[in-house]
């Protein structure tokens, strides 16, 4: 599974270009830097195409190799 990595300053284009496909994604902010993160899961590369045209984002994929899981001590 591949996932998508777009970063930057304002909220709302990431939000519009989430909303327009159906992938799942989470968006994440970091207030001490006024950045935003959209992960988005299972992509197409519509969406890949859509993010590189977002001008002042940058946007990076990667290939889920593994998933890992916490073990809790009772």
């Amino acid at each position: 599974m591949k996932v998508l990595f777009v970063e930057g300053k304002y909220p709302e284009p990431l939000r519009a270009l989430a909303r327009r496909y159906p992938h799942p994604y989470r968006l994440l902010h970091r207030p001490e830097q006024a950045l935003f993160l959209l992960e988005v899961w299972a992509f197409g590369p519509e969406m890949e195409a859509a993010a590189l045209r977002l001008e002042g984002y940058r946007s990076w994929s990667f290939e889920l190799l593994e998933e890992g899981r916490r073990d809790t001590v009772s």
